[in-house]
């Protein structure tokens, strides 16, 4: 693997802010994340690298869970937690002060990410990689995320294909559009 460099995190996450922004692959992201108990950066990070030619395997993803697992549990997913439940019960405190405060939460969740998404930039970046048609792009991600899923011990059923296949779409539009 190669070095830890500040390029392969600037584009990992200039990667994970555009292809975010795209119609449906936010939607598709969170549908992961609270249907299968996904890491969005992981799985915006296999997108990332599977685009770039970079197959990630049982190995790789080994490395990503070794590295990222206990920032994920300990950081992001507790202040998600307190955000979320702040939505729902203000504690007593007035919606507008709430609002404001899970705000906060929400920027310190999102640069909790940054970081997690920064850590897996190390893992796999090369700035040689090449163009990848995009049937190969396509095959690549539905494997990853087939795979990354498989080790979240998630039945990858018809439903979570057909969301695997909707992810592929919206990430590739542009692509598919255009080529």
């Amino acid at each position: 693997m190669s070095q830890p460099s500040s390029e392969a995190a600037r584009s990992l996450w200039d990667y994970a802010t555009a292809i975010y922004s795209r119609p449906g692959v936010a939607e598709s992201c969170l549908w992961f994340q609270d249907h299968c108990h996904g890491d969005v950066p992981i799985i915006l990070f296999i997108s990332w690298c599977s685009i770039r030619g970079v197959p990630v395997d049982q190995q790789l993803l080994a490395q990503v869970e070794q590295m990222v697992s206990a920032w994920y549990r300990d950081v992001v997913t507790p202040l998600r937690g307190l955000r979320r439940e702040l939505k729902r019960d203000s504690k007593g405190i007035g919606q507008e002060t709430v609002f404001a405060f899970r705000e906060k939460l929400k920027a310190l969740e999102l640069e909790a990410e940054h970081l997690e998404l920064n850590a897996l930039a190390t893992l796999s970046y090369d700035e040689t990689a090449s163009a990848v048609p995009v049937s190969d792009q396509k095959r690549l991600i539905e494997s990853g995320l087939v795979q990354y899923l498989e080790q979240l011990k998630y039945d990858v059923d018809a439903q979570t294909k057909e969301k695997i296949s909707a992810f592929i779409t919206c990430l590739l539009a542009e692509k598919t559009a255009n080529g």
